[in-house]
């Protein structure tokens, strides 16, 4: 039997179940309105901002912009991201949003030494507000999303940021095991590069090393500063390792010459060697190769005094596979062999290839010792041509 004080309580329950249901009603409705809002604009922010990214890059390579004249002062960056700007902005539009949705801003950095701040990011927001119809009844606040993209473009930048000499071991100088040293009275001299270790850079004797076209570089210690052309300036950074590395070729390729360390003499044909034993390059012989990567499976080089060497990297285009196309010597994995440049006047003349933003003359992955240049009186001379992007390196793994 009901007593009369408690008819009516269910009312009251009732009451509140129909406005929690009404409430998760709202909040699968409308949330699901604004979830989906949400990712319509996201996508269109990615877009937007990966449009504009875009024709920075395309316009960077046109205008020839690449690590080493990236400017974020010059008109004519200014010109390029503004046009980034507009195709960003544009793309948003072509997703339906107005001029009053979206926020498009650019931050430009090119910070000297700083090779990983070198670029241009492009970020685009945009602003939804969702048009909901129930979730008022429950929530009294915006219903708006806010969704942010950014791109970040870094202009082209050659192997090993574009040095010459490139010693990899970042541990300072301890009698003559660790980094980059010059011996003797020898003449070094680089044109279209410069000289960078991670750890030591060591004048001993009285060496003459130039680098007047491009910089030398420590970022540990240097002993006989006074020995090099322009003076060394310490670097806040090594080298990050996806500045230098480069894939092994194919030995197995049909195309590929696996040879004897002594057949690497004469004229070479164009293509790849794939080079057993040490090579080496005495006084008065002569090797020319054009379009050659030497690729030393277990052993290592040297070219002594009154040699004649003229080599160049294979082209980009066309495919010069197996070879690779601007690399001239590479070390395999695990060869801990030295490469050894000595003599007593000009040793060689090594040119890269125009059509690329990397070449490499020396590539050593793992060994312990350094690539030194010296003799009694001696010069070793790196050439490239005069554009932008050209150098000849050596790396060496320490």
């Amino acid at each position: 039997m009901v007593k009369k004080s408690e008819s009516g309580q269910a009312i009251v329950f009732l009451v509140f179940a129909v406005i929690g249901l009404v409430a998760f009603t709202a909040l699968a409705i409308d949330g699901g309105m604004v979830y989906a809002d949400r990712r319509h604009a996201q996508s269109a922010s990615d877009a937007a901002s990966l449009s504009g990214g875009g024709y920075i890059a395309l316009y960077l390579d046109n205008s020839f912009i690449d690590y080493y004249n990236f400017n974020c002062a010059t008109q004519t960056m200014n010109d390029i991201i503004e046009y980034g700007v507009y195709k960003a902005q544009e793309r948003a539009e072509g997703n339906d949003y107005i001029d009053e949705q979206i926020t498009v801003n650019t931050n430009c950095e090119d910070n000297g030494h700083m090779f990983d701040k070198t670029y241009v990011d492009i970020s685009t927001e945009i602003i939804k507000e969702t048009e909901t119809s129930m979730i008022q009844v429950v929530y009294g606040g915006s219903t708006a999303n806010v969704v942010t993209s950014t791109v970040r473009i870094r202009p082209r930048r050659p192997l090993a940021i574009g040095n010459a000499i490139v010693a990899l071991n970042p541990d300072n100088c301890q009698g003559q095991q660790n980094g980059a040293k010059f011996h003797g009275n020898a003449l070094v001299e680089i044109n279209g590069g410069g000289i960078w270790t991670n750890g030591c850079l060591r004048g001993v004797g009285t060496p003459d090393v130039d680098a007047s076209n491009g910089s030398i570089n420590y970022v540990e210690e240097v002993i006989g500063s006074g020995l090099f052309n322009p003076p060394p300036q310490q670097a806040p950074d090594v080298l990050p390792p996806e500045t230098y590395w480069v894939d092994p070729p194919d030995c197995t390729d049909p195309a590929a010459h696996n040879v004897n360390a002594n057949a690497i003499d004469g004229v070479l044909a164009p293509g790849l060697y794939c080079v057993s034993g040490d090579i080496k390059i005495n006084a008065h012989d002569t090797v020319i190769g054009h379009g050659v990567t030497l690729y030393l499976l277990n052993g290592g080089t040297t070219i002594n005094g009154g040699a004649t060497v003229e080599l160049t990297a294979p082209l980009e285009h066309p495919d010069p596979s197996p070879a690779i196309p601007g690399i001239i010597i590479m070390t395999a994995p695990g060869n801990s062999s030295d490469i050894q440049l000595t003599g007593t006047r000009t040793l060689f003349s090594l040119e890269r290839s125009l059509l690329l933003n990397r070449t490499l003359i020396a590539w050593v992955p793992e060994i312990q010792k350094p690539i030194i240049p010296s003799s009694s009186d001696g010069m070793l001379k790196l050439e490239a041509p005069t554009t932008p992007l050209s150098s000849s390196t050596i790396i060496c793994f320490m």
